[in-house]
């Protein structure tokens, strides 16, 4: 139990499923934390979770049970630099970045180590289930560049089966804001003070959300709304709290952004894609996510009319659209492919 006497950490849909562990790997000079449950337990497929901007593991715990009731191991990652992950600054609450290449690497090389293993068959040490990615956001972002570019093993087999990613961040709503003539200028200026905070940015307080530019833009679910609160405010998470993003990462996510849109880059991925897009999201660009789903094969769409940024923390009937299509997705994509999706280990 989280806290069993604070009301909303203590229901049960935000606990760990049982036997759940955090790890710990560094790579880069960051400790990255991670999360799986260490069972016995027979599954049918593993899923590796990357969080949006400021996540954090503990988030996605409700998420976690839905997937193990499913018979699909999660396994968590915080990216470096929020969550339970180490910090880039000596101030832990900016939101700071080594450049994006180089967070793939690492992420790369952790899935290799902590993925694959995970997904050994515990009835057949020579087969391994289908591994499966879902990422929110800056999350989904990292996920459609690690498909481009990573998802092989070094023996050349395929490591993620499918992808389903919520409001992928594509493109930055606020930059797109900016006149293009001004654009570039303005973020190469920004990018002149690496270690400072976007313009309006702010360590995180209890107010933070509050603002006029984040109030209300988020989730419409009142619980699931509170939870970072809750988190960042409790006295044994608070080192979980994140505020805003410097101006390093925003210039790193915008040269990001640029990357998707090299020809042909997208157009290699072929695995299966499941994108959810919030209706009324404030913070990514729909027009861009509908523009990156038409190049990739196949990718399926699912435009949840209503829905705010975060999918998955959404009201029941916006959250449970997306998550009833992802698992017929998954149905049809992996489970009813020969040996359930299972391949053998070379």
């Amino acid at each position: 139990m989280i806290d069993d006497s604070h009301p909303l950490l203590s229901q049960p849909r935000f606990q760990p499923i049982e036997n759940w562990d955090w790890s710990y790997r560094e790579l880069s000079g960051i400790k990255i934390r991670y999360g799986l449950p260490r069972t016995r337990k027979a599954y049918r497929a593993i899923t590796v979770i990357i969080g949006g901007l400021g996540d954090f593991g503990e988030q996605y715990f409700e998420l976690s049970q839905d997937l193990d009731n499913r018979g699909i191991k999660p396994i968590i990652i915080d990216l470096p630099g929020q969550g339970g992950s180490g910090r880039y600054l000596k101030n832990p609450h900016k939101r700071h970045s080594a450049g994006f290449d180089e967070l793939l690497r690492d992420l790369s090389i952790l899935i290799d180590e902590v993925a694959l293993s995970a997904a050994i068959d515990m009835e057949n040490n020579h087969l391994r289930l289908p591994a499966l990615m879902m990422g929110h956001s800056l999350g989904g972002h990292l996920a459609l560049r690690y498909l481009a570019e990573y998802n092989k093993t070094s023996r050349g087999q395929t490591i993620f089966s499918a992808a389903a990613l919520t409001a992928p961040m594509v493109r930055i709503k606020i930059v797109e804001k900016i006149p293009k003539l001004l654009r570039f200028g303005l973020i190469k200026l920004l990018g002149l003070n690496p270690t400072s905070y976007v313009p309006g940015g702010c360590d995180w307080s209890e107010q933070y959300r509050e603002r006029s530019n984040l109030k209300g833009i988020f989730s419409q679910d009142e619980e699931r709304a509170a939870l970072q609160k809750a988190f960042f405010a409790h006295p044994e998470y608070g080192h979980l709290a994140i505020g805003s993003p410097t101006n390093k990462w925003l210039n790193d996510a915008v040269k990001s952004c640029k990357t998707l849109t090299r020809k042909n880059y997208l157009e290699q991925i072929k695995t299966p894609v499941f994108m959810g897009i919030a209706g009324d999201d404030q913070l990514v660009s729909n027009i861009a996510i509908r523009e990156v789903a038409s190049r990739i094969e196949g990718c399926e769409l699912l435009e949840i009319e209503g829905a705010q940024h975060e999918i998955l923390m959404e009201k029941d009937e916006y959250r449970s659209a997306f998550l009833d299509r992802f698992f017929t997705f998954i149905d049809n994509n992996v489970f009813n492919s020969p040996n359930d999706g299972k391949i053998f280990i070379q």
